[in-house]
């Protein structure tokens, strides 16, 4: 289904140091496996229209990568739900799964920058 405007995004950053990278990764590989399992288009399920996950280097400058990384990994989680039910939707099940008691434990135990 095309993204298309009046949906609704979450978008979810994360810096973590390269040596947490690892672990924050796998928790986003296993969110991304609760998003295909527990939402959909059809009416049965949260109406996702679109799930995308990336990371890259956090470049001390972006605009010359030459100059090296900063030694932290940088995380984005961005949804687009068909309405705003499906974001509302998301936010119970999703604070008593294992995916968001990892990525709180980071704010935690880790030096993190949420945005």
């Amino acid at each position: 289904m095309a993204i298309k405007n009046g949906q609704k995004t979450f978008n979810f950053g994360i810096k973590v140091p390269d040596a947490k990278a690892e672990e924050v990764e796998t928790a986003i590989r296993d969110h991304a496996q609760w998003m295909r399992e527990t939402h959909s288009l059809d009416e049965s399920k949260i109406q996702l229209v679109h799930y995308y996950a990336s990371k890259s280097p956090d470049f001390k400058n972006p605009m010359n990568p030459e100059e090296g990384t900063t030694g932290h990994v940088v995380f984005s989680i961005n949804e687009v739900m068909s309405h705003r039910r499906g974001l509302e939707s998301t936010w119970p099940p999703l604070k008593n799964g294992q995916d968001f008691q990892v990525f709180s434990a980071c704010s935690q135990r880790m030096e993190t920058s949420w945005y």
